[in-house]
């Protein structure tokens, strides 16, 4: 299974200030940027929202308290913006997550996200 949250971002300089919801006309909010799914979840999907002024590329991860090593395991490509980041079902872990947006239409420059973190575990 998959957990969805959906996210509005806007320009703050050279990065994104995002919003995080339940519901994709964004009307539901999270507070704050932790993300948490059930522990049998494989996977929390994180998508645009109604009227985000920024579109979603992809998104960099890696579980906290681990070695910082980026690889082709911790990074997810948007598709039709979403992007998926992957989550152990037979452990609890925490995902330090960068978002990475650009203009709509042209890119002309990239924008990351402050860091939101998703979790399998308690609130």
């Amino acid at each position: 299974m998959t957990t969805t949250y959906y996210v509005k971002a806007q320009t703050n300089g050279l990065y994104a200030a995002c919003s995080y919801f339940k519901d994709p006309q964004g009307k539901d909010p999270v507070t704050g940027s932790r993300l948490v799914i059930q522990p049998t979840d494989s996977a929390c999907e994180i998508a645009e929202a109604d009227g985000s002024e920024l579109a979603l590329l992809g998104a960099a991860y890696k579980t906290l308290g681990h070695e910082a090593v980026m690889t082709d395991h911790n990074f997810s490509a948007a598709v039709s913006g979403a992007v998926s980041v992957s989550m152990p079902t037979t452990s609890t872990v925490t995902k330090g997550v960068v978002l990475i947006f650009s203009d709509r239409g042209t890119v002309k420059t990239l924008y990351p996200s402050d860091d939101p973190e998703v979790t399998n575990g308690e609130q």
